[in-house]
């Protein structure tokens, strides 16, 4: 017999994968992960931009890495519009790697 034996390749076409690999390749296919990002984002919003931004900015949605803000006036879209890479970057921050690409205010 000889010292190993070589596998077959998996359902997927790969040989082993770490299952961290897998699970992210579930989770993106189902976009769990864009909705589990999108409830941390809503749920710490105001650590991003700040209690007196929070009162006038609510996150809407997150659709293809694209944040999607509800704003209160003309007034504040401007300020958000200024402010939106510094956002994006806070964002990112926030959930550990570079999620949102873009920001679209409503």
């Amino acid at each position: 017999m000889p010292p190993f034996v070589r596998r077959k390749k998996g359902v997927t076409g790969e040989g082993a994968v770490d299952i961290s690999v897998l699970l992210a390749k579930v989770l993106q296919k189902a976009h769990i992960s864009e909705n589990m990002d999108f409830k941390t984002l809503s749920e710490r919003f105001e650590e991003v931009v700040g209690k007196a931004v929070y009162a006038h900015v609510k996150p809407e949605k997150l659709d293809k890495r694209t944040l999607v803000l509800k704003v209160g006036s003309a007034a504040w879209k401007s300020e958000i519009f200024m402010q939106k890479n510094a956002i994006i970057d806070k964002c990112n921050t926030l959930l550990g790697r570079p999620v949102i690409q873009a920001i679209r205010i409503v």
